[in-house]
């Protein structure tokens, strides 16, 4: 009997060799309708995809070693209450990690006088823009720590009409940023990637936000500052409330310069004239307790940062020292390509950002805030492709620089989120990026509940290692 088991295995073979040329075959119409295209190996290179998305898994923090005054090492666990997102802090005690904005936090808490204020430069994207956010973040920590005012304003940003916080005018003043390239030269920008320029005498004014009363705590300062450049020489003058008045000379100088005038007020009216300044921008705070400023930037990714003059901002850290500087980017940074490789590049642009600051300001607290969920419809959890991965990389850009790291993405509840805030309970936009007040209260109270959980643990360290 003839044996005929090789045609099974040829038909087989010829089968198997149709379905891999249908790999191939491109998508066609019938009728103006487009066929899906065949794709038989789907399952295979979604295999390969998802081995290399893998999300890194960032250096485990070194543990906190913590001796007393004997020299006998500490028994000491950190404790974050539950559902308060940890901060983690990957300096192991050095420059750079949490240890220093702790230490001023914990001289309020005692009602030690720290000598100033103690100052957060908080950088970000539009996700902060308008105060959002921060304005709530801001109310909150003053209203634990003391403090007052609403902190940096720029000089002359059209977007500062639209913060809940402060009611500002402005005349006599040209703005200059790094997303208008063609008017932008870096090495006259400030910290905050802005500098105005002035067409004679230069105008800002400065009241509580009329619409309502969401913020009492900035809605009186006690110092009222300006931050300016002025190659010529310059005159500003000053006037708040009850009449009072001061007009100061600012001589001659190629650095960063800041004049101010003290005074409880609600209102503040400053005045410039003098050929050849930049101005900056301004600040409302008290003597005391926290001060916030807001340093965002539509559509910034953040790695312009690194391109800042280093001498600039060794300027800043003298005229303005800063306790604590926050890093919040990354939603501009993923899109539905995302890659891997993308995504490494992007690290090391950040890298150069986290190292220039740490190099102008050495004893400063530095906190990298992982990228906030973008959602996606089209996305099976309702993320989009690459948050997710963009956090973990952050995460482990923070270990390598040694500073610290906000989860933030799981501190607002981790995937679908922006979806699910938006749709049940209106607290952005549509695009599913944009959080609005409301959100900003939501996602500012989890911040900050972060934060006081981690100074209380420093505070816990430090008597066990007075004791």
């Amino acid at each position: 009997m003839k044996d005929n088991t090789y045609k099974t295995l040829l038909l087989t073979l010829l089968v198997a060799l149709f379905l891999f040329l249908l790999h191939f075959l491109p998508t066609f119409k019938i009728d103006g309708t487009e066929l899906r295209e065949i794709d038989i190996l789907s399952d295979l290179a979604q295999k390969k995809k998802e081995l290399k998305d893998v999300i890194p898994s960032p250096k485990k923090p070194s543990s906190e070693v913590a001796y007393d005054k004997d020299g006998k090492i500490i028994n000491f666990k950190e404790e974050w209450p539950k559902g308060t997102e940890r901060i983690v802090d990957y300096s192991a005690g050095k420059p750079g990690g949490l240890d220093h904005f702790y230490s001023q936090l914990n001289l309020l808490v005692q009602k030690q006088s720290v000598g100033r204020p103690v100052r957060i430069a908080y950088f970000g994207d539009s996700f902060i823009e308008g105060d959002i956010l921060l304005a709530d973040l801001r109310e909150e920590l003053q209203h634990k720590y003391g403090g007052c005012g609403v902190g940096w304003i720029d000089a002359g940003n059209d977007l500062d009409q639209y913060k809940h916080t402060v009611d500002k005018n402005f005349t006599g003043l040209a703005e200059h940023m790094v997303k208008k390239p063609a008017s932008y030269d870096v090495n006259q920008a400030g910290i905050a990637e802005r500098y105005y320029t002035m067409g004679g005498q230069a105008i800002m004014s400065y009241a509580p936000f009329s619409l309502s009363h969401e913020y009492p705590l900035t809605e009186k300062w006690t110092s009222t500052w300006l931050y300016l450049r002025s190659k010529g020489g310059a005159e500003v003058s000053f006037e708040i409330d009850g009449g009072k008045t001061t007009t100061q000379r600012v001589s001659p100088s190629a650095e960063v310069q800041a004049v101010k005038m003290d005074g409880i007020t609600s209102h503040a009216t400053i005045k410039v004239n003098g050929a050849n300044t930049v101005l900056f921008g301004t600040s409302q705070e008290g003597r005391e307790g926290i001060v916030l400023d807001n340093f965002s930037m539509r559509g910034s990714s953040g790695t312009t940062l690194a391109s800042l003059p280093e001498q600039m901002l060794k300027e800043f850290a003298r005229v303005r020292p800063y306790d604590l500087i926050v890093f919040q980017f990354g939603v501009n940074a993923v899109d539905a390509q995302t890659t891997p490789e993308r995504l490494k590049v992007y690290m090391s642009d950040m890298k150069l950002v986290v190292d220039l600051f740490h190099k102008c300001f050495p004893e400063t607290s530095i906190l990298i805030v992982g990228s906030p969920d973008r959602g996606s419809k089209t996305s099976p959890d309702g993320t989009m492709k690459g948050v997710e991965m963009l956090v973990g990389y952050q995460e482990q850009l923070a270990a390598d620089c040694h500073v610290g790291f906000y989860n933030l993405f799981r501190a607002m509840g981790g995937p679908g989120t922006m979806m699910r805030i938006v749709d049940e309970q209106d607290m952005g936009t549509k695009d599913y990026v944009h959080i609005n007040y409301k959100g900003g209260k939501y996602v500012g109270q989890r911040i900050f509940k972060s934060i006081v959980a981690g100074q209380k643990n420093y505070a816990r360290r430090a008597k066990l290692m007075e004791e």
